[in-house]
């Protein structure tokens, strides 16, 4: 009898762990996986080239706590990734590293998802939060998802 009632609380407990809401599983597809993989990378690397011209669409959306800028053009674009890499170089960054996936919700070829990432310092050192998040808009054009918008939970460039 004990062993039983061992068995049903240990078999409550693994199942509210499994399925509690801080359990975060998703089917996120290879092809968007793909791109973060490549996004995370080329930010690491300061390659706004490879940010304008392969991970985001214009026109682009940033939207921060006070206010909503659109880029249309890419060289507006390019202008807003050079000053943030610029301050990040200035905070000493180093590169960043995804750590999870907090959300997920694709309707037809628009994806909302939210990454959980890690920024570090040149000396390899946590910058700032550990746990930082930001919240993107995907849309799937000519066969791809590209970012169209960025909801930052922390400063862009801090």
């Amino acid at each position: 009898m004990k062993n039983l009632i061992y068995y049903i609380l240990i078999s409550v407990v693994f199942y509210n762990c499994k399925n509690s809401p801080t359990t975060k599983t998703f089917n996120i597809p290879p092809e968007i996986t793909t791109m973060y993989s490549k996004y995370v990378s080329a930010w690491s690397g300061t390659d706004f080239t490879t940010i304008s011209e392969e991970i985001y669409e214009l026109p682009f959306s940033l939207y921060l706590s006070d206010s909503t800028i659109v880029y249309k053009t890419k060289k507006e674009l390019v202008s807003f990734l050079t000053n943030s890499f610029n301050t990040l170089e200035k905070n000493n960054y180093g590169y960043s590293i995804t750590n999870s996936w907090e959300h997920y919700k694709k309707d037809d070829n628009i994806v909302v998802i939210e990454m959980n990432f890690t920024r570090f310092l040149k000396d390899s050192s946590v910058m700032g939060t550990k746990n930082r998040t930001a919240t993107y808009i995907l849309r799937k054009k000519n066969g791809e998802f590209k970012i169209s918008a960025m909801i930052p939970h922390t400063p862009v460039s801090e």
